[in-house]
């Protein structure tokens, strides 16, 4: 076989393996979204009881609300999947270390008022970068976002960001075991941060207790 057409054929290989990927991390999302909508298929008629109280009315209004939010919230994820996974990355450069301190300080935040402590160790050497800016936040946004919902209080997550072997790389971790596995809306968070990750030829890994995910971009030549 030529080389042209092994080359052929790796790239279909790894376009089909994408395909596969994408379809799972959708139908993940799909899943993930019937939890709030099969809740609002009650709540909604139950608002709207004759002869409710006004408690249990506004009982049912709030869980309403909450759910059409985390509903929304999902939509959005599947929507920034797709484009990620049908759009090419636009890349330009990004300077990774601001962009790093700027989305862990404000994660940090809110981890602490749940009584997690985000430790953050950025490297001085991280370089101005060639990468999708929107795409790379996205990523590190919703490992962050996963990190914190399946933390619990008095844990600490690491944010450790460092130059390794060509890439500029960046590990979310909580080295505390929980002995539970993420649910759907975890899964479909960090499949966003491996989809924006991939498709800048950037790397991904991810173990899911203890908690941890590695995203990595490659440095420009």
């Amino acid at each position: 076989m030529s080389s042209q057409a092994l080359d052929s054929e790796n790239s279909a290989a790894a376009e089909s393996r994408k395909q596969v990927r994408f379809f799972a991390n959708l139908a993940e999302g799909l899943h993930a979204m019937a939890q709030p909508l099969t809740i609002l298929r009650s709540s909604v008629p139950a608002s709207a009881m004759v002869g409710i109280g006004t408690l249990k009315q506004q009982h049912y209004l709030e869980l309403s609300r909450k759910q059409i939010e985390r509903t929304c919230s999902l939509f959005e994820i599947l929507q920034d999947l797709v484009i990620a996974n049908r759009t090419d990355a636009d890349c330009a450069p990004i300077e990774f270390a601001k962009l790093l301190a700027e989305v862990a300080e404000d994660q940090r935040v809110v981890l602490q008022a749940s009584g997690i402590e985000l430790r953050i160790v950025i490297s001085n050497d991280l370089l101005t970068i060639i990468g999708d800016e929107i795409r790379t936040l996205q990523a590190v946004q919703s490992a962050l976002k996963t990190a914190a919902s399946v933390s619990a209080a008095g844990d600490v997550v690491e944010f450790l960001a460092s130059v390794c072997d060509g890439y500029v790389e960046l590990i979310i971790r909580n080295d505390r075991e929980h002995g539970r596995s993420l649910n759907s809306s975890d899964r479909l968070s960090i499949s966003l941060s491996q989809e924006n990750i991939l498709s800048q030829q950037g790397e991904y890994e991810y173990s899911e207790d203890p908690f941890c995910i590695r995203l990595a971009l490659p440095m420009p030549p």
